[in-house]
């Protein structure tokens, strides 16, 4: 049964995120073509600077679905009670700091925003449903996370589906034919208070015994656990937001609001790609979970390989279609030459999504071993660098100086993750080598296909169209996977990869 509902979980999060894709593309194209690149930009901002003040939550989230875990595996509804109502507490409370905090932002929120033409009345009006749709969320999704620890995310995926097809739908409809966003906003806030309404009385209904006891008080030990973990979390959830929520503030603040839009455009398609591989590395992580909890270092440095060649594959096929097609479907298929970015800038931005989907498997790795405990000062090293770096460079490269802060900041998180696997928990320094060349072989094999592509995609797309570019997205992923099966088909890893599918199957 859990294996069933970790694969049925994981689905409806793939089919959610796939439809977030697609529906994001005509969205997005709404939103440049009727509203302009300005308030796409702003939207980025605001979201960040939102994100930002969310760091309050302090990662209770986490720390409280973790320890729900074992209370619902004991069946303990005094301890899944007193936990919850810990949770409101603390989300109710947080609501407020988020809300305080963002009304004292609200007079200066204007300032993140270079060369901006709407008006300010504008401005505050968007930045102000944003907080309320935030604060909102905070005071009725906490119910969310019970569903989760009891293996029933689906449930709130498939109103998150729900959610998304409603509000995109909108956005599209009344961004088109009436160019009033606001509206849009608006009814989306409602669409999502009724969703988050109807789910926690899904929650209360399914577990009735949380009315029953929702005055129940967790113990001070339980508590103090807790406490415990939250100092644990704490730095790694603010350096997470400074690592991912500050790059759209820079480009605002030193170049314009207009470039964080154009911007806007490419990182949702990156942004996409990394939520469905993140979805998928999520899935098989419990597998490779069970297979560590044998201590066979061998083999867990096996299934280190393994798991790094599959996303090699995933990051060849996606390498070679970003880097052949991606200019031309933002230039000839969705927007319109104006909103392409520089040849710099796009590659960057490919760069920095391939490091993020090659650190996976290591990120797998660490999740399973414990050894997260230790990732706490690179997760502050690599967000204080991404600002200094990105801030040294915004004024002299631009754009190009901000994605090479981040991309700095994410290379030097795996180059520490494979020093503390290799050197804490294996302990194979010549193992470490041959993960290094592995890295270095499928960088190069990665780039030659690249480059192939290159010359070839020009060719067939020629003066482009529709059917040209869906050719050579088909080009895109067969020439790739062909390489890899010419390249590593006799070699020890597709072979093992191949034999576990055969196995599954059987």
């Amino acid at each position: 049964m859990r294996i069933k509902n970790l694969f049925r979980n994981s689905f409806f999060s793939m089919v959610s995120q796939f439809a977030l894709l697609i529906l994001g593309v005509f969205s997005q194209r709404a939103m440049n073509l009727y509203m302009g690149a300005e308030l796409v930009g702003m939207n980025g901002v605001i979201s960040n600077v939102i994100n930002i003040l969310s760091v309050t939550e302090l990662g209770i989230s986490t720390a409280i679905v973790y320890h729900l875990y074992g209370a619902i595996a004991r069946k303990d509804e005094h301890e899944i009670a007193s936990l919850m109502n810990l949770y409101r507490k603390a989300y109710h409370i947080f609501a407020v700091i988020i809300f305080a905090a963002g009304m004292v932002l609200l007079p200066f929120i204007h300032l993140f925003m270079k060369n901006n033409s709407y008006p300010l009345t504008y401005i505050r009006t968007l930045y102000a449903m944003w907080l309320l749709r935030t604060v909102l969320s905070y005071l009725l999704t906490y119910r969310k996370s019970l569903l989760i620890a009891d293996q029933k995310e689906y449930i709130a995926s498939i109103a998150g589906l729900i959610l998304n097809i409603t509000s995109y739908g909108a956005i599209i409809l009344l961004v088109t034919y009436t160019q009033r966003y606001l509206t849009a906003l608006a009814f989306n806030i409602v669409v999502e208070v009724l969703l988050n309404l109807w789910i926690s009385w899904y929650v209360e209904k399914k577990y009735p015994f949380l009315h029953e006891m929702r005055k129940e008080k967790s113990s001070p030990h339980l508590t103090s656990r807790i406490m415990k973990d939250l100092k644990s979390l704490f730095i790694s959830r603010v350096s997470e937001k400074m690592l991912n929520c500050t790059d759209n503030l820079i480009i605002s603040g030193f170049i314009g609001v207009a470039t964080v839009g154009r911007y806007a455009n490419y990182s949702m398609i990156t942004q996409a790609i990394i939520n469905i591989l993140t979805i998928l590395a999520n899935t098989i992580q419990p597998t490779i979970g069970d297979y560590f909890t044998e201590k066979n270092y061998r083999r867990n440095y096996e299934i280190l390989r393994q798991i790094t060649f599959a996303f090699f594959c995933i990051s060849s096929v996606v390498a070679v279609g970003l880097f052949s097609l991606i200019t031309p479907f933002v230039r000839d298929i969705w927007l319109g030459p104006s909103y392409e970015l520089g040849w710099g800038t796009a590659v960057l931005c490919i760069v920095v999504l391939m490091v993020r989907i090659m650190g996976l498997p290591l990120n797998m790795v660490m999740g399973v071993t414990g050894l997260f405990e230790k990732e706490k000062n690179v997760g502050a090293s690599s967000a204080i660098l991404n600002l200094v770096v990105s801030l040294a460079l915004v004024k002299p490269y631009g754009m190009t100086g901000v994605l090479l802060g981040t991309l700095v900041s994410y290379l030097l998180q795996i180059c520490y993750r494979y020093i503390i696997f290799f050197r804490d928990f294996l302990q194979m320094r010549e193992e470490a080598l041959r993960y290094a060349r592995d890295l270095g072989e499928y960088l190069t094999v990665m780039a030659a296909e690249v480059a192939l592509m290159q010359k070839v995609v020009p060719i067939v797309y020629g003066n482009g169209g529709m059917v040209l570019f869906c050719i050579c997205f088909l080009l895109c992923i067969l020439v790739p996977l062909a390489l890899d099966a010419v390249f590593f088909g006799r070699g020890w890893r597709l072979q093992s990869i191949v034999r576990m599918v055969r196995g599954m199957r059987r």
